[in-house]
């Protein structure tokens, strides 16, 4: 019997209004909920957090937090991991841009 229940909503804008492409095959990713009960005294355990509010919440609890999906190639990501991915992204198109920039500016000093 489950002795606890802790729920992770993530951050509501970020997963459920702001849109997001997978990564792999560039697809738009839905928000899935993921669950799993976990005993205190496993390897498992060491993954998640026992306690709310400074109080443990048993021996055996049920996690329930949300991921992005994949409906074609049917990956999963974190939010954090989503982050960490878009950030990148948006740093790459930002050297990208200023690349053209560059490149531009000297064709037309050629011209």
């Amino acid at each position: 019997m489950v002795s606890g229940v802790k729920k992770d909503t993530g951050n509501f804008i970020y997963m459920r209004i702001k849109k997001h492409d997978c990564p792999e095959c560039g697809q738009q990713m839905k928000v899935v909920k993921m669950t799993r009960v976990v005993k205190a005294k496993t390897k498992e355990a060491k993954n998640f957090d026992f306690t709310a509010c400074d109080l443990s919440l048993g021996d055996k609890v049920k996690f329930i937090w949300y991921e992005f999906k994949c409906k074609d190639c049917d990956k999963t990501y974190t939010e954090a991991d989503m982050r960490v991915i878009e950030k990148q992204k948006k740093k790459e198109e930002k050297i990208a841009q200023k690349a053209e920039k560059k490149a531009a500016k000297e064709e037309k000093k050629v011209d």
